[in-house]
């Protein structure tokens, strides 16, 4: 099934104005609760007339005489993407486009700031080139990258491939670390010890048998919590990992700055790690099929500049980020709740140094449709 809508195309040349979806039926992420942030993208002559009103400061392309947009990835409450293509006097322009739920003129604000601190377009190393915020449809444009998405190289890649892009991303993150101005809400260690704190007794609750090792799993955390200040805190991504990485060219190119805060670096390292863990274990056959790719991303970060006592905390910060997922799942007790709940132990465990109690190099993470009942699945 494919995962894009197309929401419609207008040329004020055109006779009549077309409906928001040509085929007569709304699209899946149009409910009636999403109406309202998406009601203006989806009516492609208010696109095009608040396009027509951005200033040349932020639209130096000419008159738009045509617009269309095509859905890519609903993910609501939060947001909903689209390719959005923009026709003028001087060609065709190709964007993404992200309407948000609530409004969300930081996120321009944020990249244009990582843009003038080196990371534009003209970068090896980069976000994507913001374009404006249009604030009438809660809409963020910025440049579509072409390339090569970099779960597609650590999922389907060989060895060598998987090394390389680890390496670019590394680096990717070590310039970002270094040039970033901090920015966002601040997530320190304490932050991640609640969280953990909270999914502990979220499990416990859940299943008596896991209180023991949750109150132990909690003790080594407290016990291997960094010191505050051991690191200095910077800008953080907030979400860190191969989904967000583009490799285009010589370009490693950024994306998805919802999440953007200030933590201390480990945090970005540690995520990126566990998310290689994660995908390993839904698509490679073991938790463990990409060490080797996790290994090159940490000697090169450290390589490239990033903070030595980075090392020295990542077993605390890979540990508390294996809890971080799968609440509601949890909580509903879906099908393999369990499973999923004693993996994630284990690799927090296993983060910390401490042999969990299944610890076969075959351990899959299960991806989420496998909690859907068998009806559903």
């Amino acid at each position: 099934m494919s995962k894009t809508s197309h929401v419609g195309t207008y040329s004020p040349d055109s006779v009549a104005p077309p409906t928001a979806n040509p085929t007569g039926s709304a699209p899946a992420a149009a409910s009636r609760e999403e109406e309202p942030p998406l009601s203006g993208i989806l009516d492609p002559v208010e696109l095009l007339n608040q396009i027509r009103q951005l200033p040349p400061s932020e639209w130096p392309h000419g008159v738009p005489l045509e617009v269309q947009a095509k859905m890519l990835k609903p993910h609501p409450p939060k947001a909903w993407i689209f390719e959005i293509d923009i026709r003028t006097d001087t060609g065709l322009h190709s964007l993404i486009g992200k309407v948000y739920a609530t409004d969300r003129p930081d996120i321009y604000q944020i990249t244009e700031k990582l843009r003038q601190a080196g990371l534009g377009p003209g970068a090896d190393f980069a976000v994507p080139q913001p374009v404006a915020y249009v604030a009438p449809l809660r809409l963020l444009l910025q440049e579509r990258v072409e390339g090569t998405p970099g779960k597609k190289v650590f999922k389907y890649g060989n060895d060598s491939e998987r090394g390389l892009a680890a390496e670019r991303c590394a680096r990717w993150l070590a310039r970002f670390h270094a040039v970033a101005a901090p920015a966002g809400p601040v997530a320190d260690a304490q932050k991640y010890l609640d969280d953990a704190g909270r999914k502990c007794r979220l499990i416990s609750a859940a299943d008596r048998s896991f209180a023991s090792r949750c109150e132990h799993l909690l003790e080594r955390l407290r016990a291997a919590a960094p010191s505050p200040g051991a690191i200095p805190m910077c800008a953080g991504h907030g979400d860190f990992c191969e989904l967000q990485a583009i490799f285009a060219g010589r370009r490693t190119v950024v994306v998805d700055w919802d999440d953007y805060d200030v933590a201390e670096p480990t945090r970005d390292v540690a995520h990126f790690i566990v998310c290689l863990e994660r995908l390993a274990g839904m698509h490679l056959g073991s938790i463990r099929a990409l060490d080797g790719a996790s290994d090159v991303f940490l000697k090169s970060y450290l390589a490239s500049g990033g903070h030595p006592q980075v090392a020295a905390n990542l077993p605390f910060y890979r540990g508390v980020l294996w809890l971080t997922p799968r609440d509601d799942l949890i909580r509903a007790k879906s099908p393999g709740w369990r499973e999923s709940a004693e993996i994630m132990l284990d690799e927090a465990f296993r983060a910390l140094g401490e042999n969990g109690q299944t610890t076969a190099r075959t351990r899959r993470w299960p991806a989420k449709w496998e909690f859907l009942p068998k009806s559903l699945g």
